[in-house]
């Protein structure tokens, strides 16, 4: 039965290779690439289609246990859903159960674009528990994630190169985001701005294939969308206060990175994943009891007050009927802007799986949301379009947060159907990057690469002498001569060998130090120290080393605090060669030549 199976496994392997190759020779490459940008654009499109329907079956299971207590069992509910999403981890996942896309960014940049499988649905089940039972997170960052570990394994399968599977993995996640929120275009942005190591412009093309086709997959079998028509048009007598809402968001966005790092950083002191569940889930509860807004992505409560219902956003509260729709109703939106990275950071620490995409289109909203009606409470006179004000808030957050504002503008654009709206969205949207840049340097998933060591924005340069290590280099036409050998035999050595430099050895094989000719030179003219003198006598200390290793990075970095042209490799501890200054910039020079474009 092993053997049979191992058969079949071999024969669908050459027959996946024969028809790889066939349609390779008939589409030619670039055609390849399309078509494979569409199949990644299909599984990409139906894992969000999958992902919506059970975040939906969740949210219809939440509702139908609220019963008649639902002010007091609706607020535990999303703690059922952070233990459920800890027992799958637990049960079916493992090794580390990282929830963000800063893995992602990584594997893009590292060289590898290599994402696990079991990313492709692992993250489709958690985090549609999670967010449908009313976690307070995002089911962007899931599906962009679960996208890319698509694109990547299809890649993968059909063993394509790594420029390839790099842009089959951007491809994948801009078709998650184009079909949860039905935006091509924005799918597109996000992956050029946020999954690319580097924007390229040809990539564009497989990209924008691949997110339209997610988003038709989307649209024919899920038409539920969280938004319609927001805006009817905007007044140009406006633009002040636009001005202002982008400073607004700029400070916001830092304050939701910087906020993120710092309390998942705190979560961090709990070790065990039982009592950060029931930590988060207690914590949690009293939150949402009080502030019923910050459960759930919160789109819900975007569209009240775009709808006007203002008592909607505290309906279930047990002080709802205390605050009103006046100045306290206006500090408590205020608080919710404040608290929902609390609360965002709370669930997902704790157990839960989803994103900060959500998080950042609440906060973004609401924040607009203040600012029209501070303005209409204090001037009457000068009435603000508060609708307006929460669309463009919410391409300004995402903008800010994310640093990428041609994501943030396109995005409401086509959610909203606001492109009436190009002119604030472009305002808000510049403004806040650049605010939020000049605060925290880095988006929220470089952020977190950065607290964990690593790189957020590595040097395409540093990147590429990565990939090469020093033993590939290493040059072995030097002559070794050992530490006890005289004189009259280093000078053989010398005689014979088109080399200046010399290795000494030690007994084992190791670097104890070298010789070079102007180190033998002062005893040339005394013949009567030739059987005297040993190597010893006459050799230089040993310079550093280069392990076989190392990569080409870390060689051109010691040559640069060396003023030498060679330096000794090693292997176990043990001489192999040299590796020199001009060998590692003809190589560079080579990468160069040889570098591929993604599409």
């Amino acid at each position: 039965m092993k053997f049979r199976n191992r058969l079949l496994l071999k024969y669908a392997g050459l027959s996946i290779s024969r028809c790889e190759e066939f349609l390779r020779q008939w589409l030619g490459h670039q055609g390849y690439i399309l078509l494979l940008s569409v199949i990644v654009g299909l599984l990409s499109g139906f894992a969000a289609v999958t992902l919506k329907t059970l975040t939906d079956s969740c949210h219809l299971l939440a509702r139908q246990a609220e019963g008649n207590w639902v002010e007091w069992i609706a607020p535990a509910l999303p703690s059922v859903g952070i233990i459920l999403c800890v027992i799958f981890v637990k049960l079916f996942v493992k090794g580390p159960y990282d929830k963000s896309l800063a893995n992602v960014i990584v594997a893009t940049t590292n060289g590898t674009s290599d994402i696990p499988k079991q990313k492709t649905y692992s993250h489709v089940i958690t985090s549609g528990i999670c967010v449908g039972l009313g976690g307070s997170a995002g089911l962007e960052a899931p599906i962009a994630l679960t996208g890319s570990a698509i694109g990547s394994n299809v890649a993968k399968v059909l063993r394509t190169g790594l420029e390839t599977r790099t842009l089959l993995l951007a491809c994948g996640g801009g078709a998650g985001i184009s079909a949860i929120f039905n935006s091509p275009v924005a799918g597109a942005l996000f992956a050029c701005e946020i999954l690319l190591p580097s924007f390229s412009v040809p990539a564009l093309v497989p990209l924008l294939l691949a997110s339209a086709t997610a988003a038709v997959l989307s649209e024919t079998l899920y038409s539920n969308q969280p938004f319609v028509q927001l805006s009817s048009g905007w007044s140009s007598v406006n633009i002040p206060f636009y001005v202002v809402l982008g400073i607004l968001a700029g400070l916001v966005s830092a304050y939701t990175i910087k906020g993120s790092i710092y309390f998942g950083r705190k979560w961090e002191i709990l070790k065990n994943p039982w009592l950060k569940a029931l930590t988060g889930g207690a914590i949690l509860y009293v939150i949402f009891l009080l502030l019923p807004a910050l459960k759930g992505e919160g789109y819900n409560f975007i569209s009240a007050i775009v709808d006007g219902n203002d008592n909607d956003i505290m309906k279930y509260s047990p002080f709802g009927e205390f605050v009103g729709t006046g100045w306290l109703f206006l500090g408590v939106c205020a608080l919710l802007v404040l608290l929902k990275v609390f609360t965002a950071s709370a669930t997902l620490e704790s157990g839960g799986d989803g994103g900060i995409f959500a998080p950042s289109m609440f906060i973004g909203a609401f924040t607009g949301f203040c600012l029209a009606r501070f303005v209409n409470m204090v001037a009457p006179s000068h009435q603000l379009s508060e609708v307006n004000f929460i669309a463009v808030g919410m391409g300004g957050v995402i903008a800010g947060v994310m640093h990428a504002p041609m994501t943030g503008m396109f995005l409401i654009a086509e959610i909203t159907g606001g492109y009436k709206l190009f002119i604030p969205l472009m305002i808000v949207a510049s403004l806040s990057c650049f605010i939020s840049k000049k605060i925290a340097k880095y988006n929220v998933y470089k952020s977190v690469i950065q607290v964990r060591g690593g790189a957020p924005e590595p040097n395409p340069t540093v990147l590429m002498l990565e990939k090469v290590k020093v033993g590939d280099l290493v040059e072995n036409d030097f002559i070794p001569v050992s530490v006890s050998d005289n004189l009259r035999t280093l000078l053989k050595n010398v005689m014979t060998s088109q080399r200046n430099i010399f290795p000494v050895l030690d007994e084992k094989g190791g670097i104890a130090g070298i010789v070079t000719l102007d180190d033998v030179r002062p005893f040339l003219l005394d013949s009567n120290l030739y059987d005297v003198a040993l190597v010893y006598d006459v050799m230089s200390n040993a310079p550093p080393v280069l392990d076989a290793s190392d990569t080409l990075a870390a060689a051109t970095r010691l040559f640069e605090s060396l003023n030498s042209w060679v330096v000794p490799v090693t292997r176990d501890g043990k001489y192999i060669g040299f590796v020199s200054k001009t060998g590692v910039f003809d190589k560079y020079r080579e990468l160069l030549r040889n570098q591929k474009e993604l599409f």
